[in-house]
């Protein structure tokens, strides 16, 4: 029995179809992977959360260090920091990690732990070109905890009973174009600029931890990115990047009513 070939027509339609069948079904497995991201996300910072106040019942109510400055023109934290002498985008290796407070005392055990699974981007070298390497830090602490006090927000050195720990976010998911130190900044309202810029890597959500322990996924009503970049801040884009930016606000530790924004 002789088997007649496929026509050249017949190819093309079986081509075509699979082609057509990959379309529909590629953008529900990206959706997918960033689904099961956001959730592997979501439980680092819970774990981060977690070494975070066993730290503060360790050292009578103060909270890690959390100072970072400018130095040779990079934005990296201070050794004694929770994440070490780490400039995320230029850290070479873990190294810096290993020697904050989380890590070198144990309370947090796992380097990975430090890195969102969707955060895809990598070192820059001292040219500013890409090294192909993964970077080793994803995620920032708010500045309201150990932070920087010349800034314009409360800073506490030691846990504080006047606050809704429910309320005020600890641990954030961080932009990759915007994380350098691990020191997150958010000017109070009624600043209508972002200075540090939250992530929205999983399916434009971003991911945060609270003082009580929780964590949380949120979606964000506008993308994320640092276009009209002024400085290292930006003003809120739209309406709706603005009331991103109000909710963020929302979760810090407020200051009082003579608050004068920044320059």
């Amino acid at each position: 029995m002789i088997r007649q070939a496929f026509t050249l027509l017949e190819l093309l339609v079986v081509v075509s179809i699979i082609g057509l069948l990959a379309s529909l079904v590629l953008p529900a497995l990206h959706r997918a992977q960033a689904k099961a991201h956001g959730v592997s996300c979501l439980n680092n910072l819970k774990q981060l959360q977690m070494g975070w106040q066993m730290y503060v019942d360790d050292h009578g109510g103060k909270v890690p260090l959390n100072y970072a400055d400018l130095s040779t023109g990079v934005w990296r934290s201070s050794s004694n920091s929770w994440a070490g002498p780490s400039s995320a985008p230029f850290d070479p290796d873990d190294s810096a990690i290993r020697q904050g407070s989380l890590f070198r005392l144990g309370y947090v055990r796992a380097p990975g732990t430090f890195v969102c699974p969707g955060d895809d981007a990598t070192v820059s070298g001292r040219d500013g070109k890409s090294t192909g390497l993964p970077r080793s830090r994803s995620y920032a602490m708010n500045g309201n905890f150990g932070g920087r006090g010349q800034e314009a927000q409360l800073v506490f050195w030691r846990e504080n009973l006047s606050y809704d720990p429910t309320k005020v976010f600890v641990f954030i998911d961080e932009h990759e174009d915007s994380i350098d130190d691990a020191h997150f900044l958010t000017w109070p309202n009624p600043d209508d600029r972002w200075v540090n810029l939250p992530a929205g890597r999983h399916n434009r959500s971003g991911t945060l931890s609270f003082a009580d322990g929780h964590a949380e996924n949120w979606k964000w009503n506008w993308r994320k990115q640092f276009a009209k970049k002024e400085s290292y801040w930006k003003r809120a884009e739209n309406e709706a990047d603005l009331a991103d930016l109000r909710r963020l606000q929302e979760h810090i530790l407020q200051v009082s009513g003579d608050y004068r924004p920044q320059p």
